[in-house]
């Protein structure tokens, strides 16, 4: 799996460079996790070089995010909010991380090929998924 995911025995994973943030699906996209991510976003703006996919794990969560208006801090941090599916979790449609990317997420899973054929994915947190879109790198959020 070291290989596969392109690590060293004892490496460190924080620093580490990420090209997707995934927050979402069934599996961590309660409003609850919409409202801790948006927490360390607030006031702050997404890393160019990330593609960040926020899918809300239902309807209601959507109209509950909307509601709340975690819809405009997000994108006022450069975000999107996305319309409730299995969006890159599964991989079954277009949302997919390209191989050899690395993608952070809140994803139950991270099996080879989840998110997609040769794509990697690291398993985190909704806060340290926001804080790593922030910066572009794994981070602890408390270090923001």
């Amino acid at each position: 799996m070291l290989d596969y995911m392109q690590f060293q025995p004892g490496q460190k994973l924080e620093g580490t460079p990420v090209d997707y943030c995934f927050l979402g699906a069934c599996t961590n996209g309660r409003i609850e996790d919409f409202r801790a991510f948006a927490s360390v976003v607030k006031g702050k703006k997404k890393a160019d070089n990330v593609v960040a996919w926020l899918v809300p794990g239902s309807w209601l969560v959507r109209q509950q995010i909307i509601d709340e208006g975690i819809d405009k801090i997000l994108e006022e941090a450069g975000f999107e909010l996305r319309l409730p599916s299995c969006s890159s979790c599964l991989a079954m449609n277009p949302d997919k991380v390209p191989a050899g990317k690395l993608s952070i997420s809140t994803s139950n899973r991270n099996f080879v090929g989840r998110q997609g054929p040769g794509a990697r994915t690291i398993l985190a947190s909704p806060l340290v998924v926001a804080a790593s879109a922030i910066t572009g790198v794994v981070t602890d959020p408390r270090k923001l």
